[in-house]
């Protein structure tokens, strides 16, 4: 029967939408058609309510007590609607179509009918194994075409020793057929976390030695392993009378059995419904909060978070325990549990694609039944919310940790609704085998390219995000578990998400705006080191052209003087040595001679029977004394005095002044220019003023 056979009225004028946090109620019109109700508002108020579109599959149930005229659609995402009509042929013909309407078979969703104005870019393939293998482990085509089991994906990881034909054999004792597969290893300390389904023994003593020799090749050295059991232990013996059970300890003695104390699905579900009730009367209830915490919703996420904190430590500890993980199917909080904790041990699961990656291979390639636990008939018992639970933990470790996740709780909320009811296909059916048969990629489009929409993505990032490469503890006492608000009190809203809080817009323009200085800070640090570069090319340049260097010989020895940025050669013995002082200074000892750099110019001194040169001012003085002549000039005219046997000459003012002592000569600089003193049999010069004096 096609959908629109379903529809008995198309359209109801003068309704009322009543709103329970509100005692005005808003006047407008009710359409049908085949996928949607829409509620439009008569005048507009620019509110959320002026037009409420809904999808008939977000519908959880539909209350109506004849002969009242108002009629509650109670939404899978905690909204709730209440309608009063005209009439009672109107109310019942609403009724009698949305009844239909919310339960369509498969094909009919809408995610088949579905066509973005705008179609999303191609997604990743998250479905691959993230990490290199280390080397005991292997990936097995053993379950190529989903012959040994459905709801295991073609390819998994197991032991590297475990042959093909001991699976077969393992998949006939565990429950359908999931055998022991690695979902994530410890590069820290070599720990692997596993999962499966649990083992068939019944009643009886019936155990597998391949299933026993597979969980031990899963341990290295004399390291005993952990077995969680996600139930309760009487859980757990009841469902050995229907040929279930545990490991038997005396057969697997390397490993030690505990037990999850988590409650059956159905349990679980029943006090979601009291928290369902809870949460669309907290405008009125004055006991609110009792009834919150009689609902018991908090103490089924408190034994999650306990189970999982038992499995990061033992994982993450000295020894690195390798763990087991399995409920009855295996399909259950099973994939909670060891979803969670790669969380916890692995930063990558923490980014936004990160946790996308997750929930692709712990959830829907993992075989969590989605059609048969989140479908729209309230009276299955095969309804689960197994998966709300494992987004309520995460969120709750998100309050822990506020700086370590890179999403945000609109994200979370996002996830948990598409998996209800969507335009996108990716949460359809129960396995991956039942997408693959049905070409469920061919005919629709993925969440994962519409959640990874650049605009979109902006909104579902945390702005405090800092990545955190550590191992996270965290905390399951209950009294630092919180309600999450945005999932459960949504009254009569007609977004499918919350607003982000204004906190998140303010941060989110500071992010923007501290990105944009670095970005211009980068472009400035790039231009300076061009201009560094050319200066420093300009310079070299320069240096080339006008420092070269000069060379003096007296004595025996050769002295090497350079100016400016050239070397500064000093001579010890017979090879040449360097020392620097101040700008340059090169000192010579012994019989070399020495140089000493005292301002910009360069002194030389030389000591023994090698001339010393030291600069003093700007000008040389030369003196001559003893048998050479000394010439002093003073003025503009040049003066000669000759003292002993040589003829004395003095230059004054601009002149060179030579004076001769002994027999050696004595070179004396003063200022930046060098002054020769010489003593014994040479000759010494000095200078004053501002020109040469010979």
């Amino acid at each position: 029967m096609e959908l629109v056979e379903h529809i008995r009225i198309t359209r109801v004028n003068a309704v009322k939408l009543l709103r329970r946090d509100s005692s005005i109620p808003i006047e407008g019109s009710l359409s049908i058609d085949v996928f949607f109700l829409i509620f439009s508002a008569a005048q507009s108020r620019n509110t959320e309510t002026d037009v409420i579109t809904l999808l008939h599959t977000s519908i959880y149930y539909i209350e109506h007590k004849p002969p009242s005229l108002a009629v509650s659609l109670y939404l899978k995402d905690f909204r709730t609607f209440d309608f009063e009509f005209q009439q009672l042929e109107q109310c019942q013909a609403v009724v009698a179509s949305l009844q239909p309407l919310s339960r369509p078979v498969v094909h009919q969703l809408y995610a088949f009918n579905y066509m973005p104005r705008q179609k999303p870019s191609t997604c990743p393939d998250y479905s691959s194994w993230l990490y290199t293998l280390p080397e005991p482990w292997r990936v097995t085509t053993v379950n190529r075409d989903f012959k040994i089991c459905d709801s295991y994906p073609e390819e998994v990881v197991v032991p590297r020793s475990v042959t093909d034909d001991m699976l077969k054999k393992i998949a006939v004792f565990r429950q359908s057929g999931r055998f022991p597969v690695l979902c994530y290893h410890h590069r820290k300390n070599e720990g692997a976390l596993l999962r499966c389904g649990q083992p068939l023994r019944g009643s009886g003593q019936k155990y597998s030695a391949d299933d026993i020799k597979l969980l031990n090749m899963c341990l290295t050295g004399k390291r005993r392993g952990q077995v969680l059991d996600v139930r309760s232990q009487s859980t757990a013996y009841h469902h050995t009378s229907k040929g279930g059970g545990t490991e038997l300890p005396e057969r697997y003695p390397q490993w030690k059995l505990v037990y999850g104390d988590m409650e059956a699905p159905t349990e679980i579900m029943t006090s979601l419904e009291k928290l369902m009730t809870v949460c669309s009367d907290h405008a009125s209830s004055s006991n609110w909060c009792e009834k919150l915490d009689s609902t018991g919703w908090l103490g089924h996420v408190h034994k999650l978070m306990c189970a999982v904190q038992l499995v990061v430590r033992w994982i993450d500890g000295t020894d690195g325990t390798s763990v087991v993980v399995h409920g009855a199917t295996g399909r259950d909080a099973t994939l909670a549990v060891t979803s969670l904790a790669q969380l916890l041990l692995d930063p990558q699961n923490r980014t936004i694609e990160g946790f996308i990656r997750l929930i692709q291979r712990e959830w829907l390639d993992a075989g969590y039944p989605f059609s048969s636990f989140h479908g729209s008939d309230r009276n299955t018992k095969e309804r689960s919310p197994l998966f709300l639970l494992f987004l309520d933990a995460v969120w709750q470790i998100t309050r822990q940790y506020p700086l370590s996740f890179e999403f945000n709780d609109m994200f979370l909320h996002k996830i948990f609704t598409h998996s209800h009811f969507s335009p996108y296909g990716t949460f359809l059916y129960d396995s991956l085998f039942e997408r693959l048969i049905n070409k469920l990629n061919e005919r629709s489009y993925s969440l994962w390219s519409y959640l990874l929409e650049p605009k979109l993505k902006a909104t579902l990032v945390n702005p405090y995000y800092s990545a955190n490469n550590s191992v996270l503890s965290i905390s399951a006492d209950v009294f630092v578990m919180a309600l999450w608000s945005w999932a459960y009190v949504r009254g009569s809203s007609s977004s499918e998400a919350p607003p982000p809080s204004p906190e998140h817009d303010v941060v989110s323009v500071l992010r923007e705006t501290h990105q944009k200085l670095l970005d211009e800070q980068a472009q400035v640090r790039r231009e300076l080191e061009k201009l560094q570069a050319k200066g420093r090319e300009v310079l070299a340049n320069i240096e080339a052209k006008c420092d070269q260097p000069t060379t003096e010989v007296k004595g025996d020895q050769p002295t090497t003087e350079v100016k400016g940025d050239q070397p500064t050669t000093e001579v010890k013995g017979d090879q040449p040595t360097t020392e620097v002082k101040g700008d340059q200074t090169t000192e010579v000892k012994g019989d070399q001679s020495t140089m000493e750099v005292k301002s910009d110019q360069p002194t030389m001194e030389v000591k023994g029977d090698q001339p010393t040169i030291e600069v003093k001012s700007d000008q040389p003085t030369i003196e001559v004394k003893g048998d050479q002549p000394t010439t002093e000039v003073k003025g503009d005219q040049p003066t000669t005095e000759v003292k002993s046997d040589q003829p004395p000459t003095e230059v004054k003012s601009g002149q060179p002044t030579t004076e001769v002592k002994g027999g050696q000569p004595t070179a004396e600089v003063k200022g930046g220019q060098p002054t020769t003193e010489v003593k014994g049999n040479q000759p010494a010069m000095e200078v004053k003023g501002d020109q040469p004096m010979v």
